[in-house]
């Protein structure tokens, strides 16, 4: 399932957006894993991407299904 997450880091303003095509279970898993084991994460985005993030430095993570565009207007 592709997902859209958006993460904080400590001390900087800006949050990374990331589209990533992996389940809410495991990402929950690996950044769970990195934040507590202060490791380095490694997220692959749907462009073969790699972003390398410090879990000492994760201040939140937030998790959405990818949502489609939709054209035309509703009533």
């Amino acid at each position: 399932m592709k997902m859209e997450i958006k993460i904080g880091m400590k001390s900087v303003a800006r949050e990374i957006a990331l589209d990533v095509d992996a389940s809410f279970e495991d990402l929950k898993k690996k950044l769970k894993q990195a934040i507590e084991k202060e490791e380095l994460l490694d997220l692959v985005d749907k462009r073969d991407s790699h972003t390398l993030l410090s879990g000492r430095d994760i201040a939140y993570v937030e998790f959405s299904p990818e949502q489609q565009t939709r054209i035309g207007f509703a009533i």
